[in-house]
């Protein structure tokens, strides 16, 4: 029998491709996300910093606040871009896992179903072996007993 292909191994190859792919943005997203949550506690650090100092004129520490409050938020505005970002690519990989998934499952069936039509040949050809030897070793004692009659 001939040995086992798999139809379907280049969509397979290409699927694990966009898998990695998936994965890697994953990581990045997952990445930038942890990379916002830092600048966003630094900035919150640097609020605090800013509305808690004494002493300055009160135009300037209106100012001060100001502009460390606008960067808090958006500070706060790229954690929530990025864990949206996250999401997305959470959402991407899981597709892409699941195409291979199924892809995998298909070439073990398949497998599978090839390893049983193997061995039913491989049965096949024994029995037609073991068949034929049987007859002929049968037709030699059913001459002798037909010569005795």
């Amino acid at each position: 029998m001939k040995r086992y292909d798999f139809a379907l191994q280049a969509v397979l190859r290409a699927r694990r491709a966009q898998e990695a792919v998936a994965r890697g943005d994953l990581l990045r997203a997952n990445l930038a996300t942890a990379t916002a949550e830092v600048a966003e506690n630094k900035s919150l650090d640097h609020y605090q910093d800013v509305v808690s100092a004494n002493g300055l004129d009160f135009m300037v520490h209106r100012q001060r606040s100001e502009l460390a409050a606008e960067a808090l938020i958006g500070a706060s505005g790229a954690v929530r871009d990025a864990q949206a970002a996250v999401a997305s690519a959470m959402e991407v990989y899981f597709v892409a896992a699941r195409s291979v998934s199924v892809l995998e499952k298909l070439d073990e069936r398949q497998r599978q179903e090839h390893a049983a039509a193997a061995q039913r040949e491989e049965t096949k050809q024994v029995d037609e072996l073991v068949t034929s030897r049987r007859s002929r070793h049968r037709k030699p004692a059913r001459a002798q007993a037909q010569a005795r009659l």
